[in-house]
């Protein structure tokens, strides 16, 4: 049996580097219109006197920006196509490391690469590895497991997990007769072994998740009250002592509110 599973791994790339051609020339737009408009500044008050540390740094400042559109420009022109996914849809490059994507993850999103992985149940040898710049388990099921062909027989079975399950895997694989056990995204939920596993659930990390808690609004019911008829009063879950407000009849209700001194 070969076991296939991954995970996402960092790559040495920024994220603010990432985006699609339209993107990039926007931005070097962006960058080259503020160069002449800091130039156009500049001319206009050639007459006037300054101060040459002043001028110095905005000189530095329209270099800055003239050489990082450059660059922008540069990149454009070596890469004339965009990044396309396995779906045919734009995939967001990236000007540090363009085999790199975006991907979310479960402590945010990264730019980085997802390393897959097939293992030998029976002397639990990684048999195949490999990287890939999506963030789609999908797409990487057939490759590895077409790697792992010159070690597998025809009685090799595959298995792997819910991240690794489409229909267009499932149909390759029948097509190609490989034994395979995938398993689909609701097979949790119809399993009765997993009725319980949310109490095995690990508690958010603090060191990674920032968003404070949500608190689900809580309504009280009338069984949440303790009412004495015969004295006409009322105490909440509090234990503060409510006072009636109206009577109760046809067309009208009774409201409790608690005392303002308490």
């Amino acid at each position: 049996m070969f076991a296939i599973d991954g995970v996402k791994l960092p790559s040495n790339a920024s994220k603010a580097k990432s985006g699609t051609r339209t993107d990039f020339e926007r931005q070097a737009a962006k960058l080259e219109a503020a160069a002449q408009t800091m130039l156009a500044r500049h001319s206009e008050n050639d007459t006037l006197p300054s101060e040459p540390g002043l001028d110095a740094k905005a000189q530095q400042r329209i270099e800055r920006l003239q050489g990082d559109a450059a660059q922008l420009r540069d990149w454009l022109t070596a890469n004339p196509e965009e990044r396309k996914g396995s779906k045919g849809s734009i995939r967001k490059s990236n000007r540090t490391d363009n085999e790199s994507a975006k991907m979310a993850t479960s402590k945010g999103v990264i730019q980085g690469y997802t390393g897959v992985a097939a293992v030998d149940s029976k002397h639990q040898i990684i048999v195949e590895a490999q990287a890939h710049g999506t963030g789609s388990e999908q797409e990487l099921l057939v490759a590895i497991i077409k790697a792992t062909d010159p070690m597998r027989t025809d009685q090799t079975l595959i298995t792997a997990d819910a991240g690794y399950h489409s229909d267009a895997n499932i149909e390759k694989l029948a097509e190609q007769e490989t034994p395979a056990l995938i398993a689909d995204t609701g097979m949790r939920k119809r399993d009765a072994r997993f009725a319980d596993q949310g109490k095995y659930k690990a508690l958010p990390d603090p060191l990674y998740d920032k968003a404070h808690p949500k608190k689900g609004a809580k309504h009280y019911r009338p069984k949440d009250f303790d009412y004495d008829p015969e004295a006409g009063t009322c105490v909440c879950p509090a234990g503060k002592s409510l006072y009636q407000n109206g009577s109760s009849g046809a067309g009208r209700t009774t409201e409790w509110q608690v005392p303002a001194s308490g």
